[in-house]
């Protein structure tokens, strides 16, 4: 079994050595986030670098034509968002950039050197457009999801985002998060982590201190009129944040939410943070968002708009991706199919176990699909639902089939403990799988990349 703390291949930002602290101050009045990062790393590569590059997701919605939210989303018409710079220094001294769309290069002045620290300083103002997304305010709720600037990974290139109108565009390693959060009396906080101090300020605002370690992302939902459930499952603290009056919906959802993480932890490993947020927002384009340690759903699963069976499954594959994209990280850009596929074939597991519903077969996926495809390549919604979710849960249904569904669940909980906290590919994946098949694997997953 790997050990992070010994692996030869050189990650970078590596887990172990990445901090970031944020100031972030939250103006409600205008939808506007004023930002202090100081990132602390060390060049876990073996290369020089020149440069660094951060995502800056928020950049996504500064025009209409070019926005992944849907129309029906901009509930008020078009509304851009957007984040920028305003300095960056780098060990104290400032330093140039260049913002080109989701991306930002630091411009080093000296060299950084394999074994050398870095420190980076980024003050930087973002606006939160008015559109029901994961980035986005409605009613006085704001989803901050990949609201911050966020190193990018270097392996043999850089891994830079890009802007796509649907997928999740991201590929980031874990990391240690300190936030100190300032937002108006009256809101509430969902968060990544856990809050470990709260200070009333006189000026009618209050401070959220909250720590978050080795968590894949740092997500937030501020919160206006909402109520919070609570239960203790007795390894994992769940809270459900639902707007008022809908508190009693929130009873089923985390009794549900229990079982689906008890199971998970049974099957492939045990979830490793103190507790799981579940956040009912208003939200298009999505029926849920996977973050570390918490998700977003729509508000629309409250309304029983979702028949019984499709809100248990969006649930359970939506917890099932704190496994495998929060623990066992991929590169949703290059292998979407990777995380969504899992989780998906995850969700149907714990329905068909736990819940006595049947799953699908492979029989009843004809035909294989090129799982190659990365977002760039792929020119539709429909045809990355085909590629990543109906694709990817249909290699594991013909997977199962192969090998039995315990060799399969032998093979995943391999993949977590080989891969937890790190980014696996799928040629990661198909040599654990040659590896633990017993047998000549080469024709089946060739058929996935060729077909």
């Amino acid at each position: 079994m790997a050990n992070i703390d010994e692996e030869v291949e050189a990650l970078f930002p590596h887990p172990n050595n990445t901090f970031y602290q944020m100031g972030i101050y939250l103006d409600t009045n205008n939808n506007i986030i004023y930002g202090n990062s100081i990132l602390n790393t060390k060049n876990t590569s073996q290369k020089t670098l020149t440069e660094l590059w951060f995502t800056l997701y928020p950049n996504a919605f500064k025009n209409a034509r070019m926005t992944p939210a849907p129309n029906n989303a901009y509930y008020a018409g078009f509304d851009d968002g957007w984040l920028e710079f305003t300095e960056v220094r780098v060990n104290g001294e400032e330093v140039s950039y260049n913002e080109e769309g989701v991306s930002a290069e630091v411009i080093l002045k000296e060299q950084l050197l394999p074994g050398e620290d870095i420190i980076v300083e980024i003050n930087w103002i973002a606006k939160v457009p008015q559109v029901a997304y994961r980035f986005g305010t409605k009613n006085q709720t704001y989803m901050l999801g990949n609201f911050y600037p966020t190193l990018d990974v270097l392996g043999e290139e850089w891994h830079n985002s890009y802007n796509s109108l649907f997928g999740d565009p991201f590929c980031f390693h874990t990391a240690n998060y300190l936030v100190r959060l300032n937002v108006p009396q009256g809101f509430d906080v969902a968060a990544t982590g856990k809050v470990t101090q709260k200070l009333i300020e006189d000026a009618g605002r209050v401070i959220y201190m909250i720590e978050a370690n080795k968590v894949r992302d740092f997500s937030l939902a501020v919160l206006h009129n909402y109520a919070q459930t609570t239960r203790d499952s007795g390894q994992t603290l769940i809270n459900i944040y639902t707007p008022y009056n809908y508190e009693n919906q929130a009873l089923d959802i985390v009794n549900d939410a229990i079982n689906m993480l008890n199971y998970y932890a049974y099957q492939f490993g045990s979830y490793p943070y103190e507790d799981f947020k579940i956040v009912f927002v208003p939200m298009q384009g999505f029926h849920g968002m996977e973050y570390t340690g918490l998700i977003f759903l729509r508000d629309e699963f409250l309304q029983k708009k979702y028949p019984d069976k499709q809100s248990e499954f969006i649930l359970a594959h939506e917890i099932a991706h704190q496994w495998w994209y929060s623990l066992v990280g991929n590169d949703q850009l290059k292998e979407p199919w990777l995380d969504e596929g899992l989780a998906s074939w995850s969700a149907y597991k714990f329905l068909e176990q736990v819940k006595g519903q049947k799953a699908p077969t492979a029989q009843q996926y004809k035909n294989t699909v090129n799982l190659a495809k990365e977002l760039r390549d792929i020119y539709s919604t429909p045809e990355y639902y085909l590629t990543a979710y109906t694709g990817g849960e249909a290699f594991w249904f013909h997977l199962e089939a192969e090998l039995g569904q315990e060799k399969v669940f032998q093979i995943l909980r391999a993949y977590l403990a080989e891969y937890k906290y790190r980014i696996a590919t799928t040629e990661d994946l198909f040599n654990l799988i040659r590896r633990e098949a017993d047998q000549d694997m080469e024709g089946f997953l060739s058929k996935w990349f060729n077909p």
